[in-house]
């Protein structure tokens, strides 16, 4: 379910389709990733103001969402 923006340090909640990004991984083993046996699919969402200079990244090892900084590389090669 979409309550909130991914990003830990945001508390925008989501309202409604069309205002930020939505960011989606197909699963095979959804009791890993703490879902549901029958659910297929992990779903969160960046607010528009977080999606700017955040992006979703998805730990296939761990299980996990990370939010990353999205100009991250541009930084690192300056």
């Amino acid at each position: 379910m979409l309550g909130k923006c991914a990003n830990p340090g945001c508390r925008c909640e989501f309202k409604r389709l069309g205002t930020g990004r939505i960011y989606t991984l197909h699963i095979a083993e959804p009791l890993r990733w703490g879902l549901p046996a029958n659910v297929k699919q992990k779903v969160v969402w960046l607010c528009a103001k977080c999606d700017h200079h955040k992006k979703v990244q998805f730990d296939h090892e761990h299980c996990q969402i990370l939010v990353v900084n999205r100009h991250a590389h541009l930084q690192q090669s300056a």
